[in-house]
């Protein structure tokens, strides 16, 4: 009897989680959301948080845990039981510290559990409407003429928007300086007040501005145009092949949730984003809603990590050791 032991519990455990899976959910979820209130990562959590309290039959309670670049909400997510009842709504930050930082107190793949992608936006390559930059090849002849005095802005170290513009410094074979902020809105205010010459950041944080003519979009990071402004070329586009950049949005909860709440998740995910107002709301601050498999939302968190540190070996000076 001793040799089926170990069949006999496992069994127990499986129907033990079985049992919680069924009951589930029986109290509120914590949505942690890695930003302050306002912007793309903010709405996108808050329209997702109403739907699932109201399919779930519990309140999904959005918790904004910013700082840190979004580790402080991934370190908390990996430090919460795996019980369905704190999930996270993760960004491409994850996969971008994961590859930058040299060191991080979690497995950005081990620590976490994927449910589904959500969404995802485009970045833009925005100026200053009264510098007379009207497209990127004017942007290269500028720094071009100039090497070493155009600067670009970003959200802090270690982030897309300052990724994006090495990566065009690269392609393009142009020298201009970072000059890093605490976030978007100082660098988009930063931008408008001519302290820098250019800016890589989200559809969500830039449109108001854009729309109001306070900046100027002269290429989208993504493959295709994006709906909220047609007249704005790719950067492929404007002579850059295969750029395809931007911000992915997806639900992750802690290694070792049983896999029938992940699949709960993910079923009142892709419901939530099938329906017309979920989807509206998304799309009206520049959101594509994209649902997944738990599978292709895990690879594509282990692609990104893959693509970045690639990046990263051939740009060094990327790396950080916060």
């Amino acid at each position: 009897m001793k040799l089926f032991r170990p069949f006999v519990l496992a069994l127990a455990c499986l129907a033990g989680g079985v049992a919680v899976a069924q009951d589930y959910p029986a109290k509120p979820i914590r949505l942690l959301i890695p930003a302050a209130p306002g912007g793309g990562v903010d709405s996108a959590g808050r329209i997702l948080a109403t739907r699932l309290s109201a399919t779930l039959g519990k309140p999904v309670v959005p918790e904004n845990r910013a700082g840190a670049g979004t580790m402080i909400a991934s370190e908390m997510l990996a430090q919460s039981p795996p019980d369905g009842y704190t999930i996270l709504l993760a960004t491409s930050s994850h996969t971008v510290n994961a590859a930058l930082r040299k060191s991080l107190r979690f497995d950005p793949i081990g620590d976490f559990a994927a449910v589904s992608q959500v969404g995802y936006t485009p970045d833009f390559l925005v100026v200053n409407p009264r510098s007379g930059i009207k497209s990127v090849a004017d942007l290269v002849a500028a720094a071009k003429r100039t090497p070493g005095k155009m600067t670009f802005g970003s959200s802090g170290p270690a982030t897309l928007s300052q990724l994006e513009p090495e990566l065009l410094k690269k392609a393009a074979g142009i020298d201009i300086l970072h000059v890093p902020y605490k976030g978007g809105v100082p660098a988009v205010t930063a931008l408008m007040g001519n302290e820098v010459d250019m800016l890589f950041l989200g559809t969500v944080a830039l449109a108001p501005f854009v729309k109001a003519g306070k900046l100027r979009p002269i290429a989208v990071t993504g493959k295709t145009r994006s709906p909220l402004f047609p007249d704005v070329p790719t950067m492929a586009e404007s002579g850059f092949p295969d750029w395809d950049t931007g911000t992915w949005y997806g639900v992750v909860v802690p290694a070792r949730t049983p896999p029938a709440i992940v699949a709960t998740l993910n079923k009142q995910i892709h419901d939530a984003l099938k329906l017309p107002d979920v989807r509206d709301k998304l799309a009206a601050t520049g959101i594509e809603p994209t649902a997944t498999t738990a599978d292709q939302f895990y690879s594509l968190m282990k692609t990104d990590i893959a693509r970045w540190k690639k990046v990263a070996e051939t740009l060094p000076q990327l790396k950080v050791d916060e």
